[in-house]
């Protein structure tokens, strides 16, 4: 009995369980069959693209063949020839041109250098770049019609020194004083004062050397000082007295400037300079000097700026000849006036004791008063007239008239004031 009931309910069982794995047989058909026609469209979608750029491609080369205007493509540009020049000049240094062109009248009848006569007074070519991160090098190579070139200013500036100390070494205008330091195109008149003249050179000092500068707080917000202190090679510039010819023989000098912004129309500038070095062949150091410089700016409005500038220089000589004086100095005194932007007038007062002054000199000094005035084209162009009267210790008189156009082009680094 009981193996007729296990017979039943085995017979009863085995279709159920055909019937259930045969439904799952079909559903997992119907899954690889739907599979199967989404592959198959995904292909045609491949082929049919792959169809499209081939066709694409053959149209592309028959107009180029043809010699027409190919399809636009997408592509990623070459760089041109500009854009890589442009590239190499990174590398080239900045290059500025000064032309200062200066005519001169006078009463003296000798014929002496810029007496009546319309030259190019100087040409200065400019040559200035970054040779690191850290330093900088510079040239100024000056041209003239009545003078020999010459290499003004080459010289490497570092800034890469401990406790913020910037250096410079090479030919270069020293920090002495106010004037002397600058180029003659920054001055506010024709000429340099005639106690730079007569003691730094005529065109300023500027000689081999070897400056340390640093700026160093203050405890006044408004207050900056500076200090330099360089060695230079001994002489002055062209007929400068200050000290003697030989270069051998190093000068040494240091400056200290105070900038005191005053408030926003104003601000004051002192300065002190101390300069020793030999008057002659020997090693000794028979020459000091103290300068002292005070320059006020004020501006009544942005485009009217008033400016009183001020510089002396004192000496102590040790002479052996006791008919010569041996505590000589010289001072300026300058007025300028910005009238407009165009527009600037101005006056000067000298003052200088010859070092070599005999107590016989009908004067005890060289006097001279100076009007100008000065149109200023733009930035890069300037004109100016100036009159002269000097009154010499020698006891000569002399009356100048100045006509003076002053060009810049190119990357100049002391654009004209």
């Amino acid at each position: 009995m009981r193996i007729f009931i296990m017979a039943s309910a085995l017979l009863l069982i085995l279709p159920v369980s055909v019937w259930a794995e045969d439904k799952t047989l079909k559903q997992e058909l119907e899954r690889l069959k739907t599979t199967v026609e989404e592959t198959q469209g995904v292909v045609q979608k491949q082929a049919e693209t792959i169809g499209t750029q081939e066709k694409r491609i053959r149209e592309i080369e028959a107009t180029r063949g043809a010699g027409q205007k190919p399809v636009q493509t997408t592509q990623i540009p070459a760089p041109t020839l500009t854009q890589a020049t442009q590239g190499l000049q990174a590398f080239n240094p900045e290059i500025g041109v000064v032309g200062d062109i200066v005519g001169s009248l006078s009463e003296n009848s000798a014929d002496t250098e810029g007496n009546d006569k319309l030259s190019v007074r100087e040409l200065e070519l400019i040559f200035g770049h970054p040779v690191d991160p850290y330093s900088r090098f510079d040239v100024t190579i000056s041209f003239s019609d009545f003078e020999d070139a010459t290499v003004e200013e080459a010289y490497l500036t570092h800034w890469g020194l401990p406790w913020g100390i910037k250096g410079r070494l090479g030919r270069l205008r020293p920090k002495i004083g106010k004037t002397s330091a600058i180029h003659r195109d920054q001055l506010d008149t024709v000429d340099d004062p005639l106690v730079v003249q007569k003691y730094l050179g005529t065109e300023g000092l500027f000689r081999t050397a070897a400056e340390l500068s640093t700026v160093f707080p203050s405890p006044w917000p408004n207050v900056t000082y500076e200090v330099t202190a360089g060695v230079m090679e001994g002489g002055v510039g062209d007929n400068g007295t200050l000290f003697g010819s030989t270069r051998r023989i190093p000068s040494f000098y240091m400056h200290l400037k105070k900038f005191w912004d005053i408030s926003d129309t104003s601000n004051l500038e002192f300065g002190g300079t101390y300069l020793v070095g030999s008057k002659d062949g020997d090693s000794e150091l028979e020459v000091d000097t103290l300068g002292l410089d005070a320059t006020l700016i004020y501006y009544f409005t942005p485009t009217n700026k008033f400016k009183f500038q001020n510089e002396a220089y004192f000496q102590h000589r040790d002479e052996t000849n006791p008919a010569v004086g041996n505590t000589p100095w010289g001072l300026y005194s300058l007025v300028d006036y910005r009238l407009s932007p165009r527009f600037g007038v101005g006056g000067r007062f000298d003052y200088v004791e010859p070092v070599d002054n005999l107590a016989m000199s009908p004067r005890d000094a060289d006097i001279g008063v100076a009007g100008y005035l000065t149109f200023y084209q733009s930035e890069f162009a300037r004109w100016r007239v100036q009159y002269e009267h000097e009154e010499f210790a020698a006891g000569d008189n002399d009356e100048r008239v100045f006509l003076q156009g002053t060009v810049a082009i190119g990357v100049h680094k002391h654009q004209l004031q």
